[in-house]
Protein backbone atom coordinates (compact mmCIF):
# COMPACT_ATOMS: atom_id res chain seq x y z
CA UNK A 1 0.00 0.00 0.00
CA UNK A 2 1.36 3.88 -0.78
CA UNK A 3 -0.32 6.65 0.87
CA UNK A 4 -0.29 10.12 -1.43
CA UNK A 5 -0.70 13.07 1.09
CA UNK A 6 0.07 16.02 1.31
CA UNK A 7 2.83 16.90 4.24
CA UNK A 8 0.56 18.73 7.04
CA UNK A 9 1.21 22.61 7.19
CA UNK A 10 2.55 23.94 10.69
CA UNK A 11 1.12 27.43 10.18
CA UNK A 12 -1.03 28.09 7.10
CA UNK A 13 -3.60 25.41 7.19
CA UNK A 14 -5.41 23.98 3.89
CA UNK A 15 -8.92 24.63 3.66
CA UNK A 16 -9.44 20.93 2.64
CA UNK A 17 -6.74 18.26 3.37
CA UNK A 18 -7.07 15.81 0.38
CA UNK A 19 -5.28 12.15 0.30
CA UNK A 20 -4.99 8.76 -1.34
CA UNK A 21 -4.28 5.72 -1.65
CA UNK A 22 -2.73 2.91 -4.07
CA UNK A 23 -2.55 -1.19 -3.46
CA UNK A 24 -1.12 -4.16 -5.41
CA UNK A 25 -3.65 -7.05 -4.36
CA UNK A 26 -2.34 -10.49 -5.16
CA UNK A 27 -4.69 -13.48 -4.38
CA UNK A 28 -2.50 -16.66 -3.31
CA UNK A 29 -4.58 -19.58 -2.12
CA UNK A 30 -7.65 -17.12 -1.51
CA UNK A 31 -10.66 -19.15 -0.24
CA UNK A 32 -13.77 -17.51 -1.63
CA UNK A 33 -17.25 -18.51 -0.46
CA UNK A 34 -19.68 -20.27 -2.71
CA UNK A 35 -22.18 -17.62 -2.56
CA UNK A 36 -20.06 -15.32 -3.55
CA UNK A 37 -18.74 -17.30 -6.97
CA UNK A 38 -20.50 -15.69 -9.80
CA UNK A 39 -18.24 -17.11 -12.76
CA UNK A 40 -17.38 -21.02 -12.27
CA UNK A 41 -15.54 -22.72 -15.80
CA UNK A 42 -18.03 -20.11 -18.06
CA UNK A 43 -15.22 -18.80 -19.97
CA UNK A 44 -16.70 -17.56 -22.74
CA UNK A 45 -17.67 -14.60 -20.25
CA UNK A 46 -13.88 -14.03 -19.62
CA UNK A 47 -13.03 -11.54 -21.84
CA UNK A 48 -16.68 -9.56 -21.76
CA UNK A 49 -16.14 -9.71 -17.96
CA UNK A 50 -12.30 -7.39 -18.76
CA UNK A 51 -14.19 -5.30 -21.39
CA UNK A 52 -17.02 -4.11 -18.84
CA UNK A 53 -14.44 -3.60 -16.02
CA UNK A 54 -12.46 -1.32 -18.43
CA UNK A 55 -16.09 0.13 -19.30
CA UNK A 56 -17.72 1.36 -16.32
CA UNK A 57 -14.02 2.62 -15.38
CA UNK A 58 -14.17 4.77 -18.29
CA UNK A 59 -17.74 5.80 -17.90
CA UNK A 60 -17.21 6.81 -14.00
CA UNK A 61 -13.85 8.69 -15.18
CA UNK A 62 -16.54 11.10 -17.25
CA UNK A 63 -18.00 12.00 -14.16
CA UNK A 64 -14.73 12.00 -12.12
CA UNK A 65 -12.43 14.09 -14.46
CA UNK A 66 -14.80 16.77 -15.13
CA UNK A 67 -15.10 17.75 -11.50
CA UNK A 68 -11.39 17.95 -11.46
CA UNK A 69 -11.63 20.28 -14.70
CA UNK A 70 -14.07 22.39 -12.68
CA UNK A 71 -10.73 22.78 -9.98
CA UNK A 72 -8.52 23.26 -13.51
CA UNK A 73 -10.45 25.96 -14.34
CA UNK A 74 -11.13 27.61 -10.90
CA UNK A 75 -6.98 27.38 -10.43
CA UNK A 76 -6.14 28.58 -13.93
CA UNK A 77 -8.54 31.48 -13.59
CA UNK A 78 -7.53 32.67 -10.23
CA UNK A 79 -4.08 32.16 -11.81
CA UNK A 80 -4.44 35.22 -13.63
CA UNK A 81 -6.50 37.08 -11.56
CA UNK A 82 -4.02 36.76 -9.06
CA UNK A 83 -0.83 37.49 -11.47
CA UNK A 84 -3.02 40.55 -12.54
CA UNK A 85 -3.35 39.35 -15.92
CA UNK A 86 -6.73 38.33 -16.03
CA UNK A 87 -7.83 40.44 -18.85
CA UNK A 88 -5.55 39.62 -21.59
CA UNK A 89 -6.90 37.92 -24.63
CA UNK A 90 -4.53 34.52 -24.12
CA UNK A 91 -6.66 34.07 -20.92
CA UNK A 92 -9.35 34.13 -21.94
CA UNK A 93 -8.83 31.57 -24.77
CA UNK A 94 -6.85 28.95 -22.27
CA UNK A 95 -9.96 29.08 -20.02
CA UNK A 96 -11.67 28.40 -23.28
CA UNK A 97 -10.11 25.54 -23.57
CA UNK A 98 -9.74 24.13 -20.24
CA UNK A 99 -13.98 24.70 -20.31
CA UNK A 100 -14.57 22.84 -23.80
CA UNK A 101 -12.25 20.01 -22.77
CA UNK A 102 -14.32 19.78 -18.98
CA UNK A 103 -17.49 19.86 -20.43
CA UNK A 104 -17.21 17.90 -23.37
CA UNK A 105 -15.76 14.84 -21.14
CA UNK A 106 -19.02 15.71 -19.10
CA UNK A 107 -21.09 15.55 -21.73
CA UNK A 108 -20.11 11.96 -23.41
CA UNK A 109 -20.29 10.41 -20.28
CA UNK A 110 -23.73 11.98 -19.85
CA UNK A 111 -24.55 10.75 -23.23
CA UNK A 112 -22.93 7.03 -22.59
CA UNK A 113 -25.72 7.00 -19.65
CA UNK A 114 -28.53 8.53 -21.60
CA UNK A 115 -27.78 5.72 -24.76
CA UNK A 116 -27.20 2.64 -22.09
CA UNK A 117 -29.15 -0.37 -23.13
CA UNK A 118 -28.32 -4.03 -21.60
CA UNK A 119 -25.77 -4.77 -24.42
CA UNK A 120 -22.28 -5.55 -25.05
CA UNK A 121 -19.66 -5.17 -28.10
CA UNK A 122 -18.69 -8.39 -28.64
CA UNK A 123 -15.42 -8.25 -31.12
CA UNK A 124 -16.31 -9.56 -34.19
CA UNK A 125 -20.16 -9.43 -33.70
CA UNK A 126 -21.16 -6.37 -32.34
CA UNK A 127 -23.16 -5.58 -30.36
CA UNK A 128 -26.04 -8.01 -28.43
CA UNK A 129 -28.28 -8.46 -25.54
CA UNK A 130 -25.98 -9.58 -22.70
CA UNK A 131 -26.88 -10.00 -18.75
CA UNK A 132 -30.19 -9.74 -16.94
CA UNK A 133 -31.44 -6.44 -18.24
CA UNK A 134 -29.05 -4.25 -16.30
CA UNK A 135 -27.94 -1.14 -18.46
CA UNK A 136 -24.48 -0.94 -19.61
CA UNK A 137 -23.12 2.56 -20.66
CA UNK A 138 -22.68 3.09 -24.22
CA UNK A 139 -19.03 2.13 -25.06
CA UNK A 140 -18.38 4.77 -27.98
CA UNK A 141 -19.80 7.42 -25.64
CA UNK A 142 -17.28 6.10 -22.48
CA UNK A 143 -14.23 5.75 -24.74
CA UNK A 144 -14.81 9.14 -26.39
CA UNK A 145 -14.99 11.03 -23.11
CA UNK A 146 -12.41 9.63 -21.33
CA UNK A 147 -9.65 9.43 -24.42
CA UNK A 148 -10.38 13.46 -24.71
CA UNK A 149 -10.42 14.05 -20.97
CA UNK A 150 -6.63 11.96 -20.17
CA UNK A 151 -5.42 13.07 -23.66
CA UNK A 152 -5.64 16.81 -21.70
CA UNK A 153 -4.25 16.05 -18.73
CA UNK A 154 -0.71 17.42 -19.43
CA UNK A 155 -2.15 20.14 -21.59
CA UNK A 156 -4.29 21.14 -18.44
CA UNK A 157 -1.33 21.44 -16.79
CA UNK A 158 0.83 23.05 -18.90
CA UNK A 159 -1.78 25.98 -19.28
CA UNK A 160 -1.94 26.61 -15.21
CA UNK A 161 2.05 26.56 -15.32
CA UNK A 162 2.00 29.00 -18.02
CA UNK A 163 -0.47 31.76 -16.19
CA UNK A 164 1.36 31.09 -12.51
CA UNK A 165 4.64 31.19 -13.78
CA UNK A 166 7.54 30.16 -12.02
CA UNK A 167 6.18 31.37 -8.94
CA UNK A 168 5.07 27.74 -7.59
CA UNK A 169 8.52 26.08 -7.86
CA UNK A 170 10.36 28.98 -6.39
CA UNK A 171 8.06 29.90 -3.33
CA UNK A 172 9.53 30.20 -0.12
CA UNK A 173 8.50 27.33 2.91
CA UNK A 174 5.72 28.43 5.17
CA UNK A 175 8.06 28.99 7.90
CA UNK A 176 9.84 32.11 6.09
CA UNK A 177 6.45 33.83 6.14
CA UNK A 178 6.37 33.70 9.78
CA UNK A 179 9.98 34.55 10.29
CA UNK A 180 9.70 38.58 11.01
CA UNK A 181 12.79 39.66 9.45
CA UNK A 182 11.70 38.19 5.97
CA UNK A 183 7.52 38.22 6.20
CA UNK A 184 7.33 41.75 5.54
CA UNK A 185 9.87 41.37 2.28
CA UNK A 186 8.47 38.40 0.96
CA UNK A 187 4.58 39.29 1.16
CA UNK A 188 5.47 42.26 -0.53
CA UNK A 189 7.37 40.42 -3.84
CA UNK A 190 4.74 37.54 -3.70
CA UNK A 191 2.32 39.76 -4.71
CA UNK A 192 1.35 40.65 -8.15
CA UNK A 193 -2.16 42.41 -7.66
CA UNK A 194 -2.43 44.97 -5.80
CA UNK A 195 -6.54 44.12 -4.73
CA UNK A 196 -5.54 40.43 -3.59
CA UNK A 197 -4.37 40.59 0.12
CA UNK A 198 -0.68 39.39 0.27
CA UNK A 199 -1.95 36.55 2.47
CA UNK A 200 -4.30 35.06 0.13
CA UNK A 201 -1.49 35.42 -2.41
CA UNK A 202 0.51 33.07 -0.29
CA UNK A 203 -1.96 30.77 0.14
CA UNK A 204 -3.06 30.51 -3.57
CA UNK A 205 0.36 29.46 -4.65
CA UNK A 206 0.86 27.00 -2.08
CA UNK A 207 -2.42 25.67 -3.51
CA UNK A 208 -0.78 25.10 -6.48
CA UNK A 209 2.57 24.22 -5.75
CA UNK A 210 0.29 21.03 -3.59
CA UNK A 211 -1.24 20.67 -7.36
CA UNK A 212 1.90 20.24 -9.36
CA UNK A 213 5.21 20.98 -7.34
CA UNK A 214 5.03 18.06 -5.03
CA UNK A 215 5.20 14.43 -4.97
CA UNK A 216 1.43 13.91 -4.54
CA UNK A 217 0.87 16.61 -7.65
CA UNK A 218 2.95 14.00 -9.79
CA UNK A 219 0.92 10.91 -8.68
CA UNK A 220 -2.30 12.54 -10.09
CA UNK A 221 -0.78 13.82 -13.13
CA UNK A 222 0.21 10.25 -14.18
CA UNK A 223 -3.85 8.90 -12.68
CA UNK A 224 -5.46 11.19 -14.57
CA UNK A 225 -3.90 10.45 -17.98
CA UNK A 226 -3.55 6.02 -17.54
CA UNK A 227 -7.00 5.88 -14.85
CA UNK A 228 -9.15 3.97 -16.41
CA UNK A 229 -6.99 2.63 -19.35
CA UNK A 230 -4.36 4.62 -21.12
CA UNK A 231 -5.49 6.49 -24.32
CA UNK A 232 -4.86 4.28 -26.74
CA UNK A 233 -6.50 1.85 -25.58
CA UNK A 234 -9.70 4.19 -25.79
CA UNK A 235 -8.55 4.85 -29.67
CA UNK A 236 -8.48 1.12 -29.63
CA UNK A 237 -12.13 0.51 -28.72
CA UNK A 238 -13.51 3.77 -30.86
CA UNK A 239 -11.86 2.34 -34.24
CA UNK A 240 -13.10 -1.10 -33.65
CA UNK A 241 -16.33 -0.16 -32.23
CA UNK A 242 -17.54 2.44 -34.14
CA UNK A 243 -19.31 2.08 -37.46
CA UNK A 244 -17.44 3.14 -40.06
CA UNK A 245 -17.80 1.22 -43.19
CA UNK A 246 -21.45 2.76 -42.95
CA UNK A 247 -19.93 6.57 -42.82
CA UNK A 248 -17.58 5.73 -46.17
CA UNK A 249 -21.08 3.94 -47.86
CA UNK A 250 -22.86 7.81 -46.97
CA UNK A 251 -19.35 9.50 -48.94
CA UNK A 252 -19.36 7.04 -52.05
CA UNK A 253 -23.42 7.36 -52.49
CA UNK A 254 -22.71 10.90 -52.04
CA UNK A 255 -19.71 11.26 -54.19
CA UNK A 256 -21.33 9.03 -56.62
CA UNK A 257 -19.20 6.28 -56.45
CA UNK A 258 -19.56 2.72 -57.54
CA UNK A 259 -18.13 -0.20 -56.07
CA UNK A 260 -18.80 -2.41 -58.40
CA UNK A 261 -16.32 -0.45 -61.19
CA UNK A 262 -13.15 -1.41 -58.52
CA UNK A 263 -11.31 -4.18 -58.42
CA UNK A 264 -11.74 -7.43 -56.16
Amino acid sequence: VTIHNLREREHFKRGFMPGATDSYIIFDDVFVPWERVFLCGEHQHAGTLALLFALFHRHSYSGCKPAIGDLIVGTAALAAEYNNIHRASHVRSKLAELIMVTELGYAAGYTASDLGKPEVYMPGVGFIPYGPGSYIPNSIYCNVGRCLSGENVFREAEIIVDLSGGIPATFPHERDFVNPELKEQLYKYITRNPKISPENAAQFWRYVGDMYVSASGGVGLFGNYHGGGSPVMESIAITTQYDIESRKEIVKRIAGIKDELNKT
